[in-house]
């Protein structure tokens, strides 16, 4: 059993679409300095990537047993932050990026699915 993957895949392409948006005005950053628009794009493209694989885990888990179903869970968390965490420390040390725009970069996906959903909830409340 999948999940309704037509709708699923159009949200998670819609919101991988909302970070790569961003990289637009985060270009004027270039100018500034180099190491600040680094930060942010690298950050962005991880925070996507992790967006991607945790959609793709959770695409994948629809049907398992709820055993099977938490193993699944932890394996595709923890591997997911592990990676994270090695490339932010690589970045951090040998790119010697700004780690405050990693970090805006990182967290860009949560960010844009908070305001999709606050969107969304608010032309639910309009209406009806």
């Amino acid at each position: 059993m999948k999940i309704q993957t037509s709708s699923f895949r159009k949200y998670v392409y819609h919101i991988l679409v909302a970070i790569f948006l961003t990289q637009i005005p985060a270009l004027l950053l270039i100018t500034q300095n180099l190491k600040l628009w680094l930060g942010y794009f690298l950050g962005s493209i991880l925070s996507s990537l992790n967006f991607y694989f945790q959609a793709k885990g959770a695409e994948n888990r629809v049907g398992l047993s709820p055993s099977g179903a938490k193993l699944s869970v932890f394996k595709n968390f923890y591997i997911r932050y592990l990676i994270l965490v090695v490339f932010v420390v690589v970045f951090v040390k040998l790119l010697e990026v700004n780690i405050f725009t990693l970090l805006a970069g990182l967290l860009i996906a949560p960010a844009i699915v908070l305001i999709d959903g606050i969107i969304a909830g608010k032309n639910n409340n309009e209406s009806e």
